[in-house]
């Protein structure tokens, strides 16, 4: 179907988009100040998040090559309700841009913080301390609207609860290396929804 195909390549620009600005400012970050290692995360989180993304983006390349693979996943929804995931899934691409702008050097892969890392309190983290984890959780559900399948908030879910259990590890490292600095900016922030009463 000509909808599908148009939906298909709408969905390839936003995850090429999405890819292409995590491997710049990541490889940017990288090369100024090395790679930091997953290496202090427990097993059970990394091999979790490993066959979640696997299976997500494992979903979304099968979508892109040989749709009919998941056509048991597709559900009807009105055409208006993917274009609306349209419109979500180009925020969460400039949305994406910010937080690892913001970010700069500060970018890693793990929850360790860098040897040369800042507070970041700007940007989109002026209002939320996981801004990119609220935006992995966005972009999943826009392209979940457009690909119309479950499959990619099936597997996004169990990513986004181990996510949210390694930033209690993330954050004890964040404290440990800032202290009151940070204290002060966890008060006046949400983990992942902003204080609006502040």
């Amino acid at each position: 179907m000509a909808e599908d195909a148009l939906f298909r390549r709408i969905a390839a620009a936003v995850v090429f988009s999405l890819f292409a600005i995590s491997l710049y400012y990541r490889h940017k970050a990288d090369k100024a100040g090395g790679r930091v290692t997953r290496d202090d995360e427990p097993l059970p989180i990394r091999l979790g998040l490993s066959v979640a993304g696997l299976m997500g983006f494992g979903g979304l390349l099968l979508y892109f090559v040989w749709p009919p693979a998941l056509t048991w996943t597709l559900v009807e929804i009105p055409a208006a309700l993917r274009w609306a995931g349209v419109a979500v899934a180009g925020v969460s691409v400039l949305s994406t841009w910010w937080v690892f702008r913001t970010l700069g050097l500060n970018v890693t892969r793990t929850s360790k913080t860098r040897d040369a890392a800042t507070l970041v309190t700007t940007g989109p983290y002026r209002f939320v301390r996981h801004p990119f984890y609220v935006n992995v959780a966005v972009a999943f559900g826009a392209l979940s609207l457009v690909t119309r399948s479950w499959w990619f908030v099936f597997w996004i879910v169990p990513a986004l609860i181990l996510l949210g259990i390694r930033t209690r590890r993330e954050e004890a490292n964040l404290e440990s290396r800032f202290g009151e600095a940070w204290r002060a900016y966890a008060a006046r922030t949400g983990r992942f929804v902003p204080h609006l009463a502040r």
